[in-house]
């Protein structure tokens, strides 16, 4: 597919790879280490058009855009295609480059509202939630999209169609149904033959863990560039992993990278605290993959300054050495494992178990609760 105009002011390489807004993780401090080990776009946390609007304070907090961030994408969601054109309308005049609609959150609270996965049901206004968007704003302009809402109504293609009909510049295709949690495979099919419908660009998402699942998205669909959701914590390395073909994670290069989130979100946050108590859900991810990780994870919860997180850091990391460990664990993920990393020791990504459920969209008891 011919460049788009969209795709040259952003700086997209031929195939971006971008990490997804995720809720209580993408502050600026993730979303850094993430950028710097390649990611091609960032977004600061979906945001309600509603508390836009209202000019809430906490939804202004989560626009924080550090000075380092080359590339930033903010992403709402709205129960009417007015509120979203109003609330894109104050985004257009904030620090960001691109702007999503997110139209597959499945999160009960959310479809509640009318916002997320509830606009599935209704292409007309998917339709004209892009009109009005595309009208309020010059900015690359994405959506963001589920298969449909269960299986008597798979919207895609007719949602995929009004997307683009309505002015976005590319379209996202989370390749399930809201109906369906993690523990569906994720439709290559489908995605391949909304990717054949359209026009504008297509990026793939659903079970990236690894270069092989991104490979595999990319040769069986078309896709124009993936955007990385779960398969980054605790791992921003899977950026260059993707992009380069480097998989190997060093123990030193390891703690350098902890170490700079760590000292970012002091920086951000202050010593203790939330901040503290939230970088520890990180660290429990960053130790994935390790011999002995369950020791840190244990020391992990008690920890209430980051002073306490970086000295049992430090102190794992000697461990490491100590035991003449000094690389990570491959990781594999939710795609064809079969061949995707051979020889030595592999470690098995399960998210379902690791995974904060609540702080993932889309996982925990009521997240999928019935909505009709």
């Amino acid at each position: 597919m011919p460049r788009i105009a969209a795709f040259d002011k952003l700086g997209f390489p031929e195939f971006p790879v971008v990490l997804a807004p995720l809720a209580g993780v993408s502050d600026h401090p993730f979303r850094r280490a993430c950028a710097r080990e390649g990611a091609s776009l960032t977004y600061v946390e979906m945001l309600s058009a509603k508390a836009i609007l209202y000019t809430s304070k906490r939804t202004f907090e989560m626009m924080a855009r550090h000075a380092e961030e080359a590339v930033l994408g903010v992403q709402l969601t709205g129960g009417t295609a007015d509120d979203v054109a109003r609330a894109i309308e104050i985004l257009d005049k904030q620090p960001f480059d691109t702007i999503d609609i997110n139209m597959g959150c499945p999160v009960t609270k959310v479809v509640k509202s009318g916002s997320g996965s509830a606009i599935l049901k209704d292409p007309d206004r998917v339709y004209e939630t892009v009109r009005l968007a595309r009208q309020a704003t010059d900015k690359p302009l994405s959506v963001k999209v589920r298969l449909g809402w269960d299986r008597s109504r798979v919207t895609i293609f007719e949602v995929a169609e009004a997307a683009e009909k309505g002015g976005a510049d590319w379209i996202t295709v989370h390749g399930r149904l809201r109906s369906e949690d993690y523990s569906y495979p994720v439709d290559l099919a489908t995605m391949a033959a909304v990717k054949r419908r359209l026009t504008i660009p297509v990026f793939g998402n659903g079970n990236i863990f690894c270069r092989a699942d991104a490979l595999q998205m990319r040769e069986r669909t078309g896709v124009d560039g993936v955007m990385v959701s779960r398969g980054a914590l605790g791992n921003p390395w899977i950026f260059r992993e993707i992009l380069s073909g480097d998989h190997e994670i060093g123990a030193d290069e390891w703690l350098q990278v902890v170490t700079d989130h760590l000292t970012w979100q002091k920086e951000a946050y202050g010593a203790g605290g939330a901040g503290a108590l939230c970088m520890r859900k990180h660290l429990l991810w960053y130790a994935k993959g390790w011999p002995g990780a369950k020791k840190l994870r244990e020391r992990i919860n008690t920890a209430e300054l980051i002073h306490d997180c970086l000295s049992m850091v430090q102190e794992f990391h000697a461990e490491l050495v100590a035991s003449g460990i000094t690389h990570r664990f491959p990781v594999v993920g939710g795609g064809d494992e079969e061949g995707a990393l051979s020889g030595g020791q592999r470690f098995i990504w399960d998210p379902k178990y690791d995974m904060d459920r609540q702080l993932d969209r889309g996982v925990g008891d009521d997240a999928m609760a019935p909505v009709q």
